[in-house]
């Protein structure tokens, strides 16, 4: 993925969910021109009980089949789950059956309800029949919910989201629905159409909140194309509608992952989907906390995430007009330095150090704070006021170029340099406007240029 980074783990995360997805991709194709077409549902199954036994610690195992409970009556419909984790080194195996594939993942096996602590319905895609066939199956396990472990959860996965359901904005509160199942914590959905770097995380959670409130929002947008961006003075700004973002400090910077997510509260419990390129990894790493029954955020493992590289978003362009009702900073380049200092210095390791002054004249009626490194230092101008600063920039040679190839490049007046300062009213960092000048660097002095 384009511009993005992470935590440990990212890469791994993000090759075994593309794993799933090209299995799913394969077999889908392969059934396009049959008349019944279920293999590709069964085949992403048996690929994801493959990948979570794999991925979950070995106390734990993945089937599919059925959970019995004590008091079993022959008489009544045993009903099938896509995904059941269990206790492995204790639960027996009260029957086998075969299945899709023939691995031992993909064997219906029956396990008593006393051992199996999870529980995941997958369906290909997110749509109303989907979403509510998925919350009915999870709901049977009600009659018997007393015989469940204490950390059991449920919940569903889908494959897809196409962009023919993404205003279907009503879906959210289908998803609501699984709260009449027992342990439901929501689940995820692996991909969007429209963009496939992300993951939906749907989450279940109790919130002190209205009786009822939704956000009639799209169900998803592209990541990329979200209002999220640096200001200028590296401050990040959620200007989107459902957009967030998550802030992890690394021990030497803060990394952001953005998200897009759309919600639905009831009864002082919100349902929220939520989309970012991490999501893949934060519902694998749910389900460990979940088996675990740690809910201390604090205390919960965290690896594995996706990190996003905010675009930076520059300020407004002063207009060539004073207004008296606006700031206005006049920017100029002095064609010698002050100090005496060199308009330009060479050195030994194929480098060159170009100096030149620049004055600053604040002609508004506001006072100013200036900055030419995004404001990490800055010159505060009072109305009026006037300011000059030494600019040093150094320049490294071409790796196939030379010293004297620099010297003509001056020499000629064909080396520009463009400069450019923010300002803001003092107090007010909300509005950001930028002034900039081309400079000419000459042998001994300098000038602007258009």
């Amino acid at each position: 993925m384009k511009d993005c980074y992470g935590q440990h783990g990212w890469k791994q995360f993000h090759r075994n969910r593309k794993d799933i997805l090209d299995e799913f991709d394969k077999i889908y194709e392969q059934q396009a021109n049959r008349p019944v077409k279920t293999a590709h549902g069964d085949g992403v199954e048996a690929y994801l009980r493959k990948w979570l036994s794999e991925f979950l610690p070995k106390k734990y195992a993945v089937t599919s089949g059925y959970i019995i409970p004590n008091l079993y009556d022959d008489s009544k419909t045993l009903y099938h789950y896509d995904i059941i984790i269990y206790q492995v080194l204790e639960a027996p195996i009260l029957w086998t059956e075969g299945n899709y594939d023939n691995s031992q993942q993909g064997k219906y096996l029956a396990i008593p309800a006393k051992y199996v602590v999870a529980v995941y319905e997958v369906k290909s895609r997110l749509t109303k029949k989907s979403v509510i066939d998925s919350i009915e199956k999870l709901k049977e396990v009600n009659s018997f919910k007393e015989q469940l472990p204490e950390t059991y959860h449920s919940g569903v996965i889908y494959v897809d989201l196409k962009e023919s359901e993404v205003n279907k904005k009503i879906l959210i509160k289908d998803l609501y629905k699984g709260v009449e199942a027992h342990g439901f914590i929501g689940g995820m959905v692996l991909r969007y159409e429209s963009d496939e770097t992300s993951t939906g995380i749907i989450s279940l959670h109790s919130i002190e909140a209205p009786d009822s409130e939704e956000n009639l929002l799209p169900l998803a947008k592209k990541i990329d194309d979200l209002d999220i961006y640096l200001t200028e003075n590296g401050n990040a700004k959620l200007a989107e509608s459902g957009g967030g973002a998550t802030f992890v400090y690394t021990g030497e910077y803060w990394a952001v992952s953005k998200s897009y997510g759309v919600s639905y509260t009831s009864n002082n419990l919100i349902l929220d989907l939520s989309w970012s390129r991490s999501g893949f990894s934060q519902f694998c790493i749910r389900i460990i906390n979940l088996l675990d029954g740690n809910h201390d955020p604090k205390k919960q493992i965290n690896f594995g995430q996706i990190f996003d590289k905010l675009p930076l978003k520059e300020a407004c362009v002063q207009g060539s007009i004073w207004n008296p009702n606006k700031p206005f900073l006049r920017l100029n380049v002095k064609a010698n330095n002050q100090d005496e200092l060199p308009t330009i210095a060479y050195n030994d390791d194929n480098e060159a150090q170009i100096n030149f002054t620049v004055s600053l004249e604040n002609v508004g009626n506001f006072p100013l704070t200036v900055s030419d490194d995004g404001f990490k230092s800055t010159v505060e101008l009072i109305a009026k006021g006037k300011a000059e600063k030494v600019i040093s920039v150094k320049a490294t040679i071409k790796e196939k170029g030379s010293i004297e190839d620099f010297r003509k490049e001056v020499e000629s007046g064909k080396l520009i340099i463009p400069y450019r300062v923010v300002y803001h009213k003092q107090g007010d960092d909300q509005e950001f406007i930028q002034v900039k000048q081309n400079v000419k660097v000459k042998i001994a002095s300098v000038e602007c240029v258009s």
